[in-house]
């Protein structure tokens, strides 16, 4: 196949090569959001297809899905199957690839793959006869990977029991298992956006929402890799879109005064008993539902949740449904066994009763809408020194660590124990890790090191090592969370412990309306201007969801 002179600017093809390769592309769990035709009329599969169409060399094109209408598409051979695992996929692209020079590899909701970024790491590839190459340091969505003919099918068979549902980093991954026996090449980029977690694919409500923000930024067209970064950097708010992480307290009181913690410096948190009513509450997750598609609850802003008299309601309205994924933080004080293995039941059951059965073309293979678990604990210790323990939080250690316990035997893959770094309490922090390093189920997977949290001044400067980045970037909370007070109160972020900055109410302002009211603070951020509680405030580099 002679090359068009398009492709010359590749880098490695010129345009007397000829190559002939497959395209596969994957779309076995796309969302509905993949099917939108927001792009001039057409939608993200359309368009993959399209720039799949363009690479250098393509000769065939194979969309591997589930079951549904693809009659839309032309010049694509389609092959359908409920449920596709790592092993199934990787041995059809092998069977595929016979009589082919090497195949593209990318999902098919990747609307912006960029011919050009795809042929120089398929030349690179070509070039020094690597078995396996990928591009490095551009967002998700731009580049394909590449595999030589055979490849597919030796990583179809050191899958191993590894053979469950297929991630976005198929490939790599099972690659990883036998690293050192594969001749990988790596296009890099020139900048490097990893940072920025942007994924430029129609997976959620909020990456669709991305899409078109590029999609318009580059003047109602596809934008190249080369006009993705140079939009990142000139319009740095279009990548705001929807809230992400709702930090929501539902309880006033909480039955520790600990010295790493400003709450008990603003209320009476050991006399407080208000609380947020359990319809109240149901009625705020339907609107999260609805405004982003899908969110992460984190229970308890403030107070603690085992003290709420509903909160197994609130744990499973939130479980219950499937857009939704639950993170608790505790003080581990105040829960009983049962209510625990409970709350085990109720992961359980909403995991099962939330499964997709239908043979639409939404089909995710029985997975949680949200791809995160559907509960996750975080239990705040601090250290394995009990009179530490009592000068940081008081009374309650041997309750605290023995719910630790509990939760990681109930969600060993869910759960954590949790220290704060402080300045000197460098040795005791290695002993807590250490410690839970050999006794957790996972062990070091169970163990969070959290980054200590002055609130701006409000708490007295104790962060064990200054860890910001060279160059300041928009804050991420302000980018991705939405907190919320028990009155519906939504401050600007949870920094904010005073409500200084009130962006709306829940119960009384639709979120898009608080949510658009945060836009001006975060468009201030990309200008490098910052006013308030945000010029002394370093937690702005730190990441939830």
């Amino acid at each position: 196949m002679t090359l068009k002179p398009e492709f010359c600017n590749c880098g490695y093809f010129t345009d007397n090569q000829n190559m002939n390769a497959l395209f596969i592309l994957y779309g076995g769990r796309l969302t509905p959001h993949a099917f939108e035709a927001v792009f001039n009329g057409k939608n993200s599969v359309t368009l993959a297809v399209e720039q799949a169409k363009k690479f250098p060399g393509t000769g065939k094109i194979v969309l591997l899905a589930s079951y549904g209408d693809f009659s839309f598409l032309n010049g694509v051979q389609v092959e359908q199957r409920d449920n596709w695992t790592k092993r199934t996929l990787l041995e059809r692209i092998s069977e595929l690839q016979a009589g082919f020079d090497f195949a593209y590899f990318a999902f098919a909701d990747c609307p912006f793959l960029d011919p050009v970024l795809g042929g120089n790491v398929a030349g690179r590839h070509t070039r020094y006869s690597a078995e396996y190459s990928y591009a490095d340091g551009w967002p998700y969505g731009l580049a394909s990977e590449t595999l030589s003919p055979g490849t597919a099918g030796i990583l179809s068979k050191i899958t191993g029991d590894d053979d469950g549902k297929i991630e976005r980093d198929i490939l790599f991954s099972v690659i990883q298992k036998d690293i050192n026996n594969f001749d990988i090449e790596a296009e890099i980029s020139s900048v490097d956006l990893r940072c920025r977690r942007i994924n430029l694919c129609a997976d959620s409500k909020r990456n669709l929402l991305l899409l078109k923000n590029f999609f318009n930024a580059a003047g109602g067209k596809i934008p190249s890799a080369n006009e993705v970064e140079k939009i990142v950097i000139e319009k740095p708010e279009i990548l705001r879109t929807l809230p992400s992480f709702f930090p929501v307290q539902v309880y006033g009181g909480c039955p520790q005064k600990c010295l790493l913690c400003p709450y008990p410096l603003i209320t009476d948190s050991a006399g407080r008993r208000d609380f947020m009513d359990c319809g109240k509450f149901e009625t705020l997750l339907d609107n999260i539902a609805a405004f982003c598609g899908d969110a992460v609850i984190d229970l308890s802003l403030w107070g603690e949740l085992s003290l709420h008299p509903d909160k197994l309601k609130l744990i499973e309205a939130v479980v219950s449904r499937s857009e939704l994924a639950l993170v608790i933080e505790t003080t581990g004080i105040g829960w009983k066994i049962d209510e625990l293995e409970k709350c085990a039941n109720i992961a359980g059951n909403a995991i099962a009763s939330n499964a997709i059965a239908s043979n639409d073309i939404a089909r995710n293979e029985g997975l949680r809408k949200n791809p995160l678990p559907a509960i996750s604990w975080i239990v705040s210790l601090d250290t394995l020194d009990q009179q530490k323990y009592a000068r940081l939080h008081g009374q309650g250690f041997a309750e605290a660590e023995n719910c630790a316990k509990k939760l990681l035997s109930l969600f060993p893959a869910d759960s954590y124990v949790q220290a704060v770094r402080v300045k000197g309490s460098e040795d005791d922090t290695e002993k807590f890790y250490r410690y839970w390093k050999e006794n957790a189920p996972n062990s070091e997977k169970n163990i969070i090191i959290q980054k200590y949290d002055c609130f701006c001044g409000k708490l007295e400067k104790m962060q064990g090592s200054d860890i910001s980045p060279v160059t300041r970037d928009p804050c991420w909370h302000i980018m991705r969370d939405l907190p919320v007070l028990i009155d519906g109160t939504v401050p600007l972020c949870r920094e904010d412990l005073e409500n200084t900055r009130v962006l709306g109410n829940v119960f009384t302002d639709s979120l898009e309306t608080i949510w658009n009211n945060g836009f001006l603070y975060y468009k201030e951020h990309t200008l490098k201007n910052y006013s308030g509680l945000c010029v002394e405030c370093d937690e702005y580099y730190t990441y939830n969801f």
